[in-house]
């Protein structure tokens, strides 16, 4: 008992002042904002009410189409009619003189607040065996989905944390990694390098930020269909194509509705999961990550075990999907 009330008080977060939700609803950033999840959470904030929110994306015209629908979707609803302010910045969150100069930009308005929510969902992906993938494939992967969650963050964080007021207000940033990024798939070896990388950043964040009152998540969405997913399809290897199916398909705006009940959580959780087996995973790779609730971190420690043997059947069974496609193929 005397172990649970340490992890209760100590290690687990504080509940977040009444008034949470306000402030974090003023100004929202959103790299891959202008279609797939980053659209749908867009969408999902709009609903919520969000004061402003930014979209950043590489394509001009993708952005002021999404701008456009996001627009009519806000209008749409009488309570929601101009109560949000959509704005887009064309921007390649890779680049880091870019996205340190857009952010210099974004956050010098005097017509919107700083930031107080970074949602990181740009990203991309690939499948391909590993002897087959070109050289150049990993350093894109790796500069897109974990360089371009580092480099955004990096250059609107001093913004997020520009006011000196006690007790500091709070402010929330979320990457997006992926289910592929808890557990190595076949045909994944360049793209789950990449979404494994994020998971130590975030982690190292948390450490930092939790006394600056800054929650960092980090969201392992299985596969949703969105463009992104639809492109991967094209070279995807059937044994990627089966693994991956045993999770089932979302929709982005299922998968934004979690992500952004979770950031206003008067309790933010580390990890954000989808499902069943969303759940599965995030038990088994808590590891040394950072608690939620006392709930959750009996089941962690209750629970590790039995998903670790039932994980041994999952690996049969993926194991037993790459013998028969690869007999298949010969």
């Amino acid at each position: 008992m005397l172990v649970l009330l340490i992890v209760e008080f100590v290690l687990l977060p504080r509940k977040r002042s009444k008034n949470y939700r306000d402030e974090l609803l003023q100004h929202a950033i959103i790299t891959g904002g202008s279609s797939g999840i980053g659209y749908s959470v867009a969408k999902e904030l709009i609903a919520q009410k969000c004061r402003c929110i930014t979209l950043l994306a590489r394509n001009m015209e993708k952005l002021k189409e999404a701008k456009a629908a996001l627009e009519a979707f806000r209008d749409a609803d009488p309570s929601h009619i101009k109560s949000t302010i959509i704005n887009i910045y064309s921007v390649d969150v890779s680049n880091a003189e870019q996205i340190a100069k857009a952010a210099k930009e974004i956050c010098s308005s005097d017509l919107v607040a700083n930031p107080t929510m970074l949602l990181n969902i740009a990203g991309t992906s690939s499948a391909k065996e590993f002897i087959h993938t070109d050289y150049n494939e990993f350093l894109r992967l790796m500069n897109i989905n974990y360089l371009g969650s580092a480099y955004a963050t990096r250059a609107f964080l001093p913004y997020m944390l520009a006011k000196t007021t006690y007790p500091k207000p709070p402010r929330a940033i979320l990457f997006t990694s992926s289910q592929a990024g808890q557990l190595g798939v076949y045909g994944y070896t360049a793209y789950s390098a990449s979404k494994f990388a994020l998971r130590g950043l975030a982690e190292a964040l948390q450490s930092e930020l939790a006394r600056e009152n800054v929650s960092v998540k980090i969201a392992f969405p299985p596969d949703t269909d969105t463009p992104g997913f639809e492109q991967e399809q094209i070279d995807k290897p059937q044994e990627t194509k089966l693994i991956s199916e045993t999770s089932g398909l979302f929709q982005p705006d299922s998968i934004a509705k979690t992500m952004i009940k979770k950031v206003l959580s008067d309790r933010p959780p580390f990890q954000v999961y989808f499902g069943l087996d969303g759940w599965m995973l995030a038990t088994l790779t808590a590891g040394m990550g950072h608690a939620h609730t006392l709930t959750e971190t009996i089941c962690e420690v209750c629970l590790m075990g039995l998903f670790r043997f039932i994980s041994l059947f999952y690996l049969m069974d993926f194991r037993r999907i790459i013998r028969k496609t690869g007999e298949k193929k010969k």
